[in-house]
């Protein structure tokens, strides 16, 4: 239990270097002040601030709080409200989701420009939930949790994941012009595009195990969820997308650009 007396035992550091007695520079007493009555969006407020103890995440410590706010028979007109850094969050997310949608968006744009096709595209990005997957069980392995920055690994592995789609199916395209029928183009192109896919994710992987290992629980999400991914969506390319390209192309030949 604290008192007033406990501020005796306080020192503060003087310019010389020296510690002085808080007590010698001020006089602490109780006194009566004005009650102060805060507002939000124009309703009376009471502010309760913690801080968490170290070795707890947010959710850790903040879902048996609500829990308990949910059950408890609040008086009428009352009622709670969440905010800090749990505020922050929804509103970056919110900022995030858009983020990721408009990536999305544009990298669709530019390959349908590119590749003169609707179709081509769509099979190029069915290696993203593959890759979301894998960032799921990345963290769920690591025992991490999703976070801010979790979330950017997330658009990151939007436009990491594409490039080796993009690698499969344009040299497929290339194979395809050249003569070949769409059994060996595809075959050739899983063949011959195998090793720089495999080898541009593992310098990719070695790249972020550092930032991964020692960015603690700041930058460790986003290294796992984008190691998860590329190692799921790596592997799961070169099966899926070359299946739906044999697919769609048996049977949408005119939406495809061998010439």
């Amino acid at each position: 239990k604290t008192n007033i007396h406990d501020f005796d035992r306080i020192y503060v550091k003087s310019l010389a270097g020296k510690f002085i007695p808080l007590r010698q520079l001020a006089s602490i007493e109780f006194k009566e002040a004005p009650g102060i009555i805060i507002r939000k969006d124009l309703q009376k407020t009471a502010t309760l601030m913690a801080d968490i103890r170290k070795g707890y995440t947010l959710e850790e410590v903040l879902n048996p709080v609500v829990e308990e706010l949910n059950e408890y028979n609040l008086p009428k007109g009352y009622d709670f409200a969440l905010a800090g850094e749990l505020e922050n969050r929804q509103g970056s997310f919110g900022g995030m989701f858009k983020a990721i949608i408009i990536a999305v968006i544009a990298i669709f744009a530019v390959l349908v420009l590119q590749f003169r096709s609707f179709i081509q595209p769509l099979i190029m990005f069915a290696s993203l939930p593959f890759a979301f997957i894998g960032s799921i069980w990345a963290w769920f392995l690591t025992g991490n949790t999703f976070s801010f920055t979790a979330f950017i690994g997330l658009i990151s592995l939007v436009g990491i994941v594409i490039n080796n789609a993009i690698i499969l199916v344009d040299y497929t395209n290339v194979l395809r012009r050249d003569g070949k029928q769409i059994e060996e183009a595809i075959k050739a192109a899983c063949e011959i595009r195998f090793t720089p896919i495999i080898l541009t994710t593992l310098t990719t992987i070695g790249g972020l195990l550092p930032l991964t290992l020692g960015g603690g629980t700041l930058w460790a999400p986003m290294g796992w969820g984008i190691i998860g991914g590329l190692i799921t969506s790596t592997f799961l390319t070169l099966l899926i997308v070359p299946v739906l390209y044999y697919l769609i192309s048996k049977t949408q030949q005119t939406l495809l650009p061998v010439e």
